[in-house]
């Protein structure tokens, strides 16, 4: 069940992090409960996921029936979900930073949802045709570099790390996402 109250701290939490403002810390809960309960973040999303994704699917081919495709991404948005916080477990630990593990998850889950939502509006203009294609690559990297530094700022803040080491994080989370991508555009292939 939704709790309002955790989906209003934790996204107004996500917001202020957007505005660089270091104080958001107080926002996310380090316990196991808040870790749980951010996972509401999940929910939240998936309207948004789901329409990004009919855009995005739109420019794959496809020889795979609505089922197969249905399953497909089901399965990669709970596997998407579920696989960095569970890498970060031991990334945490070997950066002597697992006290700080589960505010951090909190916090990143909940900055997922505005960062969704910013790549469905900027996926919506480019594939509309209201951009022209060069402005809407330009666009799409602009964002991308600005979501990469927005995770970078809240691994940095909520496990009081360097940026190097925030890099290092964003870096895996990126190449999950993106080995995610190819797995699940794979299995477009058969019907």
């Amino acid at each position: 069940m939704l709790n309002l109250r955790d989906i209003v701290v934790g996204l107004y939490g996500a917001m202020q992090f957007a505005k660089l403002d270091r104080g958001a810390i107080q926002y996310f809960g380090n316990t196991p409960e808040a870790f749980w309960r951010s996972f509401q973040a999940a929910i939240v999303t998936l309207p948004a996921y789901i329409l990004l994704q009919l855009i995005n699917i739109a420019d794959v081919p496809i020889n795979a029936g609505p089922m197969r495709i249905l399953f497909v991404e089901i399965c990669a948005y709970v596997v998407a979900w579920v696989l960095f916080p569970l890498i970060m477990t031991t990334i945490s630990d070997t950066l002597q930073r697992g006290d700080k593990y589960y505010r951090f998850i909190v916090a990143w889950n909940w900055a997922i949802v505005p960062q969704v939502f910013l790549y469905l509006a900027v996926t919506t203009l480019a594939s509309s045709g209201t951009l022209p294609a060069s402005m809407a690559a330009l666009l799409g990297i602009c964002v991308l570099a600005a979501v990469l530094f927005y995770q970078g700022f809240i691994a940095t803040c909520m496990l009081d790390i360097r940026p190097p080491a925030a890099a290092m994080i964003v870096v895996v989370d990126f190449a999950i996402a993106l080995l995610l991508n190819q797995v699940t555009r794979s299995f477009y292939a058969g019907g």
